[in-house]
């Protein structure tokens, strides 16, 4: 596709192939290219966008001693 912006080649290596192949768990049926897209705005996102924090909190659930699943206050004290 033409641009006028600058373009980048990313070589595969292993550890791009390993950040890659858990993306595309995430992002299931995804190219390879556009998981590189993918995984540089989450990124920038900094854990801000509403998919990260639900992926936090789902590896957060059961996690803490004695609890079976985290306290949801937007559920739990409607506004």
């Amino acid at each position: 596709m033409p641009t006028t912006r600058p373009r980048h080649p990313v070589t595969e290596t292993d550890e791009i192939a390993a950040v890659l192949d858990e993306a595309a768990q995430r992002w299931s049926g995804v190219s390879r290219a556009k998981l590189i897209q993918l995984v540089l705005v989450d990124w920038a996102d900094g854990g801000r966008s509403p998919s990260a924090r639900a992926d936090a909190r789902a590896d957060l659930v059961g996690s803490l001693p004695g609890s079976a699943e985290l306290y949801d206050r937007h559920q739990d004290w409607p506004a």
